[in-house]
């Protein structure tokens, strides 16, 4: 592909970083989510979420805040306006490069609705 504008980021790309960023992005820009409530939602291991965590805040696309609440530790993770750009930027890519691929064989435009179903 000779387009560079079509170039999928590869930070976001990978797919646990997706989906944390998918899920980051859904919330309002001011929200903060728990690092449990991400690890549970996306059944992920604490080990593997902390290392995809580092990756997208080296990157700066997620903030992440570390809180004692009655003595007991909170990691507090965010999108920031850096990654939500990033974000935006990679499905507007998406768009692009997914716009580009012929499928040899399938119809020329997706049927919009329920699929139907075959009579009896």
């Amino acid at each position: 592909m000779s387009d560079n504008s079509a170039v999928l980021d590869e930070t976001i790309h990978q797919s646990v970083r997706l989906r944390i960023m998918t899920l980051l992005v859904s919330q309002p820009a001011s929200a903060r989510v728990a690092y449990r409530f991400i690890q549970r939602t996306l059944d992920l291991t604490g080990g593997n979420l902390t290392i995809h965590l580092r990756k997208l805040r080296e990157a700066g696309y997620v903030a992440i805040a570390k809180e004692f609440r009655d003595e007991k530790p909170s990691t507090w993770i965010q999108a920031t306006a850096t990654g939500r750009q990033a974000f935006a930027r990679y499905l507007a890519n998406l768009e692009r490069v997914l716009k580009g691929v012929t499928v040899p064989g399938a119809p020329a435009t997706i049927p919009q609705g329920r699929p139907s179903r075959p009579s009896p």
